[in-house]
C-alpha cells in the first residue's frame, strides 16, 4: 500500500506522485550501495513494493550470510522481505549448470566481463528480475493502465558510479522508469556506510561473484581458499579458448573455425532478411598475438597480470604445487565429464568437483568465519 504524500521526503528527480502511483521496486545486490538504499527509503517514509535479489548461486559466503540480518530489519521497519530470483537455464551448450560458475566451467569461458561485455550481468540479474516482475499482479495492472514500474538502481555518488549513472540515466524502457535515489541525495559510499550504521545494522561485504573481474587484487589477500581454487581452476578450463593466449598457429585456426561458422551463418541468412547487414559487419578478424582477453584480468597492466592464477600464485596465496594440480587435473577432470555426460546423461555435481580439490582441513574454512 502506497503511502499518502503527506510526509514524503523527496527531492526534484522523482515527483511525490510518481513514488504513490507507480509500483516501486528495489533492484537489490546484498551489498553497501543497495543496502543504504533501503535504509534511505525508510527514512524518507519512502515504501517499496518489492525487493529483489538476482542470485547467481556465486556470490560470498559472506554476501548470503547477510540476508537474514537485513530481512529482520526489513521485518522490523514494516517492508516486504527480500525476493530472491534466479535465472533457471534450459539450454546448454556443454554441460548443464545451475549457476554462473558453473556456466563457465561448463562451457570452458570467463564471466563476460573479462571480454570488455556485461551479458552475464543481463543474464544472470536482469532478466531473472524481470521475468520475475512480468508475473508480478501489480506490474501487470499498471503496464495495461499505460504506466511504468519505478525501478531503483544503487548507483551512489562516486565517481566511478557517477561513469555508470551518465551512461544509464537517459535509457528509454517501454516498461520500466528508472531511479538512482542515492544520486539524487549526492551519497557517496562513505555516506552509504554511515548511514547503514546508523540504522543499527553491520555493513555488508562488498557484493561479487567470487570469481569477479572487477576483483582488486589487494581483495584476493581476503579470500578464502576455496574462492581463489575456484578461480584457477575456472581459468585452466578456459585458458585454450583465450585469444590472448593462444600462439601464431592457434590464433589462425581459431580465426579460421570462426570465419567458417559465420559464413555458414551469412549463407543461410537471406539477404532481404532484417539481420543480413548486421551479420555481414560482424565478420571475424584474424587476432594479432598476445591481443585478446588472457585472463580474469583480461590484460596484464603494470599492477596486475591478466590471469589472478598468476597474480595468486606470486603472492603464494596458494602454494604453487596446489596451483599446479588444480591446473593439471581440474579441466582433464571436466572432459572426463563431458564424455560420460555424451554417453550416459550422467549430470555434473559441480560442487562435489570442487570438494575434489579442497584439502581436508579446509573444508569448515569458510562456515568457521561466518
Amino acid at each position: 500500500m502506497k503511502l499518502p504524500l503527506k510526509g514524503l521526503q523527496t527531492n526534484l528527480f522523482i515527483a511525490p506522485e510518481i513514488l504513490t502511483s507507480q509500483p516501486l521496486i528495489v533492484a537489490y545486490g546484498l551489498g553497501v550501495d543497495s543496502t543504504a538504499v533501503l535504509v534511505e527509503l525508510h527514512k524518507r517514509n519512502i515504501r517499496p513494493d518489492a525487493i529483489l535479489f538476482a542470485d547467481t548461486g556465486d556470490e560470498k559466503e559472506e554476501t548470503y550470510a547477510y540476508l537474514p540480518i537485513i530481512n529482520a530489519w526489513l521485518k522490523a521497519v514494516g517492508f516486504p522481505e527480500v525476493t530472491i530470483v534466479r535465472y533457471i537455464p534450459k539450454h546448454f551448450e556443454g554441460l548443464p549448470y545451475q549457476t554462473l560458475g558453473q556456466n563457465c566451467l561448463s562451457n570452458g569461458t570467463l564471466p563476460s566481463l573479462a571480454f570488455g561485455f556485461k551479458s552475464c550481468s543481463l543474464k544472470w540479474k536482469v532478466t531473472p528480475q524481470n521475468q520475475w516482475t512480468d508475473r508480478w499482479l501489480p506490474a501487470v495492472d499498471c503496464w495495461r493502465s499505460g504506466g511504468k514500474v519505478l525501478k531503483v538502481i544503487g548507483y551512489d555518488a562516486s565517481p566511478k558510479d557517477l561513469k555508470r549513472y551518465a551512461h544509464a540515466k537517459d535509457v528509454e524502457d517501454p516498461k520500466y522508469q528508472y531511479w538512482y535515489p542515492l544520486v539524487e541525495w549526492n551519497m557517496d559510499r562513505d555516506a552509504c556506510k554511515a548511514s547503514i550504521i546508523a540504522a543499527g545494522l553491520p555493513v555488508p561485504p562488498k557484493s561479487a561473484c567470487t570469481f569477479c573481474p572487477a576483483t582488486q587484487p589487494q581483495e584476493l589477500h581476503e579470500f578464502h581458499k576455496a574462492y581463489l581454487r575456484l578461480i584457477v581452476v575456472m581459468e585452466a578450463r578456459a585458458k585454450p579458448r583465450l585469444q590472448g593466449c593462444m600462439t601464431p598457429t592457434e590464433l589462425m585456426k581459431d580465426f579460421q573455425n570462426r570465419h567458417s561458422s559465420w559464413k555458414q551463418k551469412l549463407d543461410i541468412c537471406s539477404c532481404n532478411c532484417a539481420d543480413f547487414h548486421k551479420l555481414k559487419r560482424q565478420e571475424p578478424r584474424l587476432k594479432l598475438p598476445g591481443t585478446g582477453c588472457a585472463g580474469l584480468w583480461r590484460n596484464a597492466t603494470s599492477v596486475k597480470p591478466a590471469m589472478m592464477t598468476d597474480y595468486i600464485r606470486k603472492q603464494k596465496l596458494l602454494p604453487a604445487q596446489e596451483i599446479d594440480a588444480l591446473q593439471q587435473q581440474a579441466p582433464a577432470q571436466i572432459k572426463v565429464y563431458e564424455t560420460s555426460f555424451a554417453d550416459t546423461k550422467d549430470l555434473v555435481n559441480w560442487h562435489d568437483f570442487l570438494e575434489m580439490f579442497s584439502p581436508e582441513d579446509a573444508v569448515d574454512e569458510i562456515s568457521s568465519t561466518i
